[in-house]
């Protein structure tokens, strides 16, 4: 497309000279959604101005005001992404360019689930110290996604489950610090050196995304993949989110199809995590902004974490926070306990006669601690979700 040159602003404030308006909305439409443009014309000058400011955004123009000027950052950076030729900021280097693509080869892990999961019976974990179980089935299909950055995170994990889904809705899974798990920070950017945390999706830990699915909430579930050295900080993701995660929704509603569809504006979501990952989802909560827009917040086990002080620290959304932790609790308490959304989950609890996990659960205290550990997770999601919903 040829450089292209405006008698006047557009956008917001701007003098919206039809001519104008009709060069930027072409412009915007060829450079396309994943860059930041248009997948379909706007159908006001306000829906344009908000695209524009989108754009400035995506681009991180220094001036933000949804208007583009006959001179300045935001037609010159047009024109670069057309190709045109004269004054503009820097390129991005090749291999950087901020696009999100779908990953083709994930390995052995599943693009689709579907299969049973042991869930406690609702009615008996809110009022029996030995609750018992039940299965549950859930269905879904999986997407796995990069961001073509060297930044934190780079790696997507989407699960969609079978039925009504609302994609401006989400869940946000965070998963422990991987350190703990023998993965090395330096290798983060190499293609699969850290694809094995998606386990909670499509690997041996795929309960969770089972269970996800079989509480059928109409959301959408997003896992980022992190580092170590971000867990106190969420690396880009609180500043980036709605624009990382809509496009992510964008294509996964396409069925994984690179830049089909203009992102998804997020309505509200739902933030767990798992052990310390309680680290990631309370510098996510602390810093990205969601206010009206976080609509609960579920801790899988982080209390007897290493990072178990910010377990204690969630207080918001009030009456929307799930807790499935090992604590004591005696029987009768239980029935309030589940109203607040405290579920006491200690070992004993775990060894009713109708319990799959009876017969492997250590005898000792400690060794019974850590192995009911990583099945909180796995097999409290149902619960967790249906609470919220």
């Amino acid at each position: 497309m040829a450089d292209i040159s405006i008698d006047d602003s557009v956008g917001i404030g701007g003098a919206n000279l039809p001519e104008d308006v009709a060069k930027i909305t072409a412009a915007l439409l060829a450079i396309g959604p994943n860059r930041g443009g248009l997948a379909a014309a706007p159908t006001s000058l306000d829906a344009l101005g908000k695209a524009i400011k989108a754009f400035q955004t995506r681009q991180v123009l220094p001036v933000r005001d949804g208007r583009v000027d006959k001179v300045g950052n935001t037609i010159r950076r047009i024109n670069l992404l057309l190709g045109a030729p004269g004054p503009s900021p820097k390129p991005t280097p090749p291999g950087n360019t901020g696009e999100i693509r779908p990953i083709p080869d994930i390995g052995t892990l599943k693009r689709e689930i579907e299969q049973n999961s042991w869930s406690p019976v609702q009615s008996s974990l809110r009022s029996e110290m030995l609750f018992g179980w039940t299965g549950v089935r859930g269905k879904g299909k999986l997407f796995y996604f990069e961001l073509d950055e060297t930044v934190v995170p780079r790696w997507f994990g989407v699960l969609v489950p079978d039925g009504e889904v609302d994609f401006s809705k989400i869940h946000v899974f965070f998963h422990p610090l991987p350190g703990q798990a023998g993965y090395n920070d330096a290798t983060y950017h190499n293609r699969g050196a850290f694809f094995g945390i998606f386990r909670y999706l499509g690997g041996d830990r795929i309960d969770l995304a089972v269970q996800f699915c079989a509480a059928n909430t109409g959301r959408v579930l997003i896992m980022p993949l992190f580092t170590n050295q971000v867990g106190s900080t969420c690396g880009v993701l609180p500043a980036r989110w709605e624009d990382l995660f809509g496009r992510i929704l964008a294509m996964t509603k396409s069925g994984g199809a690179d830049g089909a569809n203009s992102p998804v504006a997020i309505t509200d979501m739902i933030v767990s995590s798992f052990s310390n990952g309680i680290s990631y989802s309370h510098a996510f909560r602390s810093r990205a902004g969601l206010r009206e827009r976080l609509a609960g917040v579920i801790d899988f086990d982080g209390a007897i974490s290493t990072s178990g002080h910010l377990s204690a620290q969630i207080v918001t959304p009030p009456g929307r926070v799930a807790r499935m932790q090992q604590m004591f609790a005696v029987e009768k308490a239980l029935p309030d306990l589940a109203v607040r959304g405290i579920f006491p989950l200690p070992s004993p609890r775990w060894l009713s006669d109708t319990s799959p996990f009876k017969t492997i659960l250590p005898k000792t205290p400690q060794a019974a601690l850590l192995a009911v550990h990583p099945l909180i997770a796995q097999h409290m999601m149902f619960t967790a979700s249906r609470y919220l919903a």
